[in-house]
Formats: structure tokens, sequence, C-alpha cells
């Protein structure tokens, strides 16, 4: 289960405004999701977004925007970035049916260049020292950026039924899943599927959970955990091993998965397949 963030909105202002700056070099921040609509630029160092299994990569002047809801994980290496997260209630004010919009800032079009020139100046005002009216610039900010949100990068979601449309989705399933089945041992991002398929990245995630019954992380897993039980129980590969080789990063995630779906360790699953082997060989013995 992906974690609820609760976000505090600062004084006078309608959302929350961050600059984040790792000491060590380091960022991570585990899956999550908010109410809010949330702005991201990089001001220097790499950030690795993901959002719903489809991971971005971001460097120095690089924006990208999170809609309501969306779930989302950060990795970075010296990254300094700055964070706006908008108030979901004063969003709603302006627009009550946020909640089935997605945005989107696109390549070279001229609302990413805005918005980059906005945030960059948010930022050399969040950097400068507080004063009287700093305040009133960064409301001033927001709701420029805001406005360019909600009118020109404003875009329905998608539904499961609205993606596969007249697509020929037993072919597409068939195409995932061998394709999965070739690369699961190294590590594969659901924007793989969408370009293998010929879906807009951001349509892949509903798509591939109408189609499998399940999302991606969660598909790809299974089918790691099980080729990795079979080199295990069958071929008496090492725990360690058959973990690695089948596309674990560490076999403490083999033996997490292999409790999440079979409610047991590799080991102690092996135990009791032994001791089931061994009951079924023991000779009878007549009582009487």
């Amino acid at each position: 289960m992906y974690v609820h963030q609760t976000i505090e909105y600062d004084n006078n202002l309608p959302g929350r405004i961050r600059l984040f700056d790792s000491p060590d070099g380091k960022t991570s921040v585990e899956a999550h999701w908010h109410e809010e609509i949330e702005l991201i630029y990089v001001d220097s160092g790499t950030l690795f977004v993901t959002i719903n299994d489809l991971e971005h990569e971001l460097k120095r002047g690089d924006v990208i925007v999170l809609g309501a809801k969306t779930v989302h994980s950060m990795t970075g290496w010296e990254a300094r970035y700055l964070s706006v997260h908008f108030s979901d209630l004063f969003v709603r004010s302006f627009f009550r049916a946020i909640g089935e919009y997605d945005f989107e800032l696109h390549e070279n079009s001229q609302a990413r260049r805005e918005m980059t020139l906005l945030m960059q100046k948010l930022l050399a005002i969040e950097q400068n020292a507080f004063d009287e009216y700093s305040a009133l610039e960064k409301y001033s900010m927001m709701i420029k950026m805001l406005r360019l949100l909600l009118t020109r990068c404003c875009k329905k979601k998608a539904t499961p039924a609205d993606v596969g449309g007249k697509r020929n989705t037993k072919s597409d399933t068939q195409i995932i899943r061998q394709y999965i089945e070739e690369n699961y041992r190294r590590k594969i991002l659901i924007g793989e599927i969408a370009e293998l398929v010929d879906i807009a990245p951001m349509y892949i995630t509903p798509y591939f959970k109408k189609l499998m019954g399940k999302n991606f992380v969660t598909y790809l897993n299974e089918v790691r955990v099980n080729h990795a039980l079979d080199d295990y129980l069958t071929h008496d590969v090492p725990v360690c091993e058959a973990a690695i080789k089948n596309g674990f990063g560490h076999y403490n995630h083999f033996t997490n998965a292999c409790r999440k779906y079979y409610g047991a360790s590799p080991t102690a699953i092996k135990r009791a397949r032994r001791e089931q082997q061994s009951t079924a060989n023991m000779p009878l013995v007549r009582t009487a």
C-alpha cells in the first residue's frame, strides 16, 4: 500500500513551497501520494521521479508536474530541487472537477518554457532573505503557475475503457507477456511496454492493468518470484543466486516477495516440500 502524505501549507500561501538539498548528496523518497498538484524543478544534480511505474530523469533546468493523487517516488544524487504543492481546496474553488484531469508539460512547448521561467523566479525568491513582501511575491508566482496549468496543461484522465479503444487486446497481452518473460531478469521500465505496444506513456498504466488484471510492478514481481522459486526448489540453486539471477536486487527482496505471494519464505517452502516428500515415501507400517 502506498503512503498517503499530508501536506501542511505555508502561511499566507495557497499551498507549500520547499527547497530540498540533501546534505549527504542522496535523495530517496518512497512511493506516496497526496491530494495536491505538485510541481518539481531541478536546480542541480539528477533526480529520478517515478510516476505510476514510469521513470523520468530530470536534470538541471527540468520541470515536471504531478497530478492530484498521483503515486510517485524519487531518488537522486546531489539533487537540489524546488517543490511546489497547490492547496487542493484552493484549486477546487476554481476547478471543481480537478480530480478528473492530469497535467502535461510537453518538451519544447511554450507552456513548459514559461513554467520553467516561473519556477526559476520562485527559486530566486525562496533563496533570498525574508522580507515583508516575499510572501506576496511567492503568492503571485503560484497563482501564475496555477493559471498556466489549468488553462494550457490540463487533460482529462484516460480510463481503461478509453485506453483500450479498438486495439487488439489479445495480441497486446501476448506481446507483453512474451516481452516480460524474455526480459524479467533485468530492470524493465513500464515505458518500454508503452513503446512495445505503441501506446502513449501516460496511458500505459491503466491499459496494462486492464490487460493483465494487476499493475505492472506486481505482475513483474510475480514472474520473477516464480522463476526464482523454480531455480531454488527444482535445480538447487542457492537462494541468493536464485534471487539475483531472476531480477531481484537482493535476496531479501526475493524472500519478501515469496512471503507476499506464497505466505512463506523460500527456505520454509523448501523445507515443507521435503517433509511432504519424505512422508509420501515413508513405507507403510502395519499396526495390527
